[in-house]
């Protein structure tokens, strides 16, 4: 009894501590603008955003690759229109970039 009673503050504060933690993050990508994108978000949001982007433009019947070049590319692409256009959302500067 002495063991279930000693574990069981630990058990509460690793409940508290769980409680505290952030929910997933999700990014909508016409609620985001260039601005927000260039000024407030991580690099390793920007390289996941990017990637999905190229793999959402994507042409149905092109091979699934991701070519790291490429990436870099689009992301200096995408970067410089957000800056010439810093009220676009994302999805309306992707298109700019990456729509055919």
């Amino acid at each position: 009894m002495k063991l279930i009673a000693s574990g069981l503050p630990i058990g509460i504060l690793l409940l508290f501590a769980q409680a505290q933690e952030p929910g997933p993050k999700v990014i909508h990508l016409t609620e985001i603008t260039c601005k927000t994108f260039i000024e407030e978000m991580k690099p390793e949001e920007h390289r996941v955003i990017i990637a999905w982007l190229q793999g959402y433009y994507l042409p149905e019947h092109d091979p699934p690759v991701i070519n790291i070049d490429k990436l870099s590319s689009d992301s200096a692409k995408l970067r410089e229109h957000c800056l010439n256009n810093p009220e676009d959302d994302l999805i309306t500067a992707a298109e700019a970039v990456f729509g055919n």
